[in-house]
């Protein structure tokens, strides 16, 4: 069959190469599965139990959003060149780079290994979705990525629970060790992929005085936005409080709880289990009311997560407030972005440029501030703090977008809903 002819699957016509890219993606995310679970969910306790301290705790949290403050580099790097070798080579090199890891089991390999692979996930991030661009056509692509991506959370569910029985039993020294080789696989498989879309033109290399304009300008879009200024003011306080609470909630699980790994991937579970459906349902809520209603159900589930173990502090109130992590990434994910595509149609890019930003500054600062603020409060102290900020972020949202009407693009609901 010739890569140009047409055919009908999952009930959408599309080109023989685009059904080729969506095998090839669907089995490379299938495959990635097990590293995700390992690297994103089990990775920061596993560092606990081999003698992390609580300082290499906050910088193994804050390693991904450190990683990610490179990103605007790499993407003027890679401008006018293919970005396939952006993704494929710094993925194979991160992912290879966790056997060391489970080669030394020690804090200082954790650390490393957590930098190196972040640092890498940081020159793949921009190539990525340049990539996304030439394997999909724009009709299909959103369709043909959600099912993806709703395999793999699927997957993601039974794999937290085997994970962590596995550790359990087997110690932390496999699991990384099989996570290192099935991530690289994916990315072997995913190599495969067939470019079916062409780029548009690419632009002239910046000057730097224009570079410093396109720079300002994302402040300037904020400036003239006022729905945008008021979504970053309070993304950034919730941001900052849920990431400020982040390795606080690996230590009290670690430490204060002394849960298993067969216990933390019961909980991984409720994640898991609390995204999928959340996915769903944040985008019925987008479509029949507005994304600042999904953002406030987001936000609070931040605010909630802490809370739980402040008021209960036990096993089930872990696998509680996971599940409300779930949810609040899943707003963070979707409703953020259909936020900003409402508030500032045709300049999402330099109002994303912004939002990216700041989670960088936010992500690499707040886990620091945690871990470093153990030395002189106790744990429960720590997330009032993080309850505090995540509440101001909630007070700053409720603000109007206008003055005196309710904005018609970020919150008036979609026309048809009741």
């Amino acid at each position: 069959m010739s890569p140009d002819d047409v055919v009908t699957r999952l009930g959408m016509q599309m080109k023989w190469k685009t059904w080729w890219n969506f095998r090839i993606d669907f089995g490379g995310s299938v495959l990635f599965a097990l590293f995700n679970v390992v690297v994103n969910q089990f990775y920061v306790p596993m560092a606990i139990r081999h003698g992390a301290s609580n300082l290499e705790v906050g910088l193994l949290t804050a390693a991904p959003a450190i990683g990610m403050l490179w990103s605007p580099m790499w993407a003027h790097v890679m401008r006018g060149r293919s970005t396939k070798p952006f993704v494929l080579w710094p993925l194979v090199v991160g992912r290879l780079s966790v056997l060391w890891a489970g080669a030394l089991l020690t804090p200082a390999a954790f650390l490393a290994t957590a930098f190196i692979v972040n640092f890498m996930n940081g020159i793949q991030a921009p190539a990525y979705p340049a990539l996304l661009a030439r394997m999909y056509p724009p009709a299909l692509r959103g369709r043909l990525m959600g099912y993806v991506r709703v395999a793999q959370g699927t997957l993601l569910i039974p794999l937290a629970y085997v994970v962590g029985e596995w550790s359990q039993h087997q110690g932390d020294r496999w699991p990384l060790i099989g996570a290192a080789i099935m991530g690289t696989l994916s990315v072997v498989l995913f190599s495969r992929v067939r470019e079916v879309e062409t780029p548009g033109p690419e632009t002239a290399p910046a000057q730097p005085a224009r570079r410093m304009s396109q720079i300002l300008g994302h402040w300037h879009i904020a400036r003239a936005s006022r729905p945008l200024r008021i979504f970053l003011m309070a993304t950034m306080a919730t941001g900052f409080g849920n990431l400020l609470a982040g390795p606080i909630y690996q230590i009290y699980q670690v430490h204060a709880l002394n849960l298993s790994n067969a216990q933390i991937g019961l909980t991984r579970v409720s994640y898991y289990v609390a995204l999928l459906v959340a996915y769903f349902v944040v985008g019925w809520i987008i479509d029949t009311w507005s994304p600042r209603h999904a953002m406030f159900i987001g936000m609070t589930a931040y605010a909630l997560a802490p809370a739980l173990y402040v008021l209960w502090g036990s096993f089930s109130a872990v696998i509680a407030s996971c599940a409300l992590l779930g949810v609040g990434d899943a707003v963070w994910d979707i409703g953020c972005m259909s936020y900003i595509f409402r508030a500032v149609p045709g300049r999402e890019a330099e109002a994303f440029g912004l939002h990216f930003l700041l989670f960088g500054i936010r992500g690499a600062i707040a886990p620091l501030v945690s871990t470093a603020m153990t030395h002189a409060m106790s744990l429960t102290d720590i997330f009032l703090v993080a309850i505090g900020i995540c509440a101001l972020g909630i007070a700053i949202f409720a603000v109007r977008p206008t003055p005196r009407a309710p904005s018609a693009t970020v919150e008036a609901p979609q026309p048809g809903a009741p």
